[in-house]
């Protein structure tokens, strides 16, 4: 009985002495929060967004758009400046002509027309071209230059030369009707001096002639 009730004196004094050691301990209170095994898997596959760089590629593309751009708006400069300039030599050509019809309304000299692609003189143009010869019979000090003009179909090159023939024709004729060699000359305009600048059949009908042109 004595040795029982020793026991369990030493029992409670080893209990007491263990007590006494836990609560001397440092209760650590550190929590790692808990991370599921994808979140960084996740985190591996969507890095953080970069400037994206501009390849050389497309760099190229750009700078060709742009000279492309560039070489429009060139192009339609040109274009209108060309359209003024046209429009400013029918305008000259215009005035031109009213002062050579007004010259020739004033000396009663006459222009002649012809059919297309033609350099023979019409029936309808030799009382045109009878009155000329009179006229320049009773004014024996003039000279007149026959000017030759097509209209604007075919080359310039060929209607130099359909010109040319125009005002030979009407030379020989104005010969046969007595007006000496030495008081008539010729040249050939082909299409650049038209009296109608107009681009029809009756701005063309006015443009195959042959002007006669005073030389005092």
């Amino acid at each position: 009985m004595k040795d029982a009730r020793r026991w369990l004196v030493v029992f409670l004094m080893l209990a007491l002495a263990f007590s006494f050691s836990c609560a001397k301990k440092t209760i650590r209170s550190d929590v790692v929060p808990y991370s599921p095994p994808w979140a960084a898997e996740v985190k591996r596959e969507t890095p953080e967004a970069k400037p994206e760089a501009v390849s050389p590629e497309s760099t190229a593309v750009l700078e060709r758009e742009k000279k492309l751009q560039e070489e429009k708006l060139r192009e339609e400069s040109l274009r209108e400046k060309a359209l003024r300039e046209k429009a400013a030599q029918e305008e000259a050509a215009r005035r031109e002509a009213a002062e050579r019809e007004a010259a020739s309304k004033t000396t009663n000299l006459e222009a002649i027309y012809f059919d297309f692609d033609q350099w023979s003189i019409r029936e309808d143009q030799k009382d045109g071209l009878q009155k000329n010869a009179e006229w320049l019979k009773a004014n024996l000090e003039v000279k007149v230059r026959l000017e030759g003009h097509c209209d604007e179909k075919g080359t310039a090159e060929y209607n130099i030369a359909l010109g040319q023939k125009r005002a030979e024709a009407v030379k020989a004729f104005l010969e046969g009707l007595g007006i000496t060699t030495p008081r008539i000359s010729t040249m050939s305009y082909g299409k650049e001096h038209p009296l109608d600048p107009g681009h029809n059949e009756a701005a063309w009908a006015k443009n195959r002639r042959a002007d006669i042109v005073l030389i005092r």
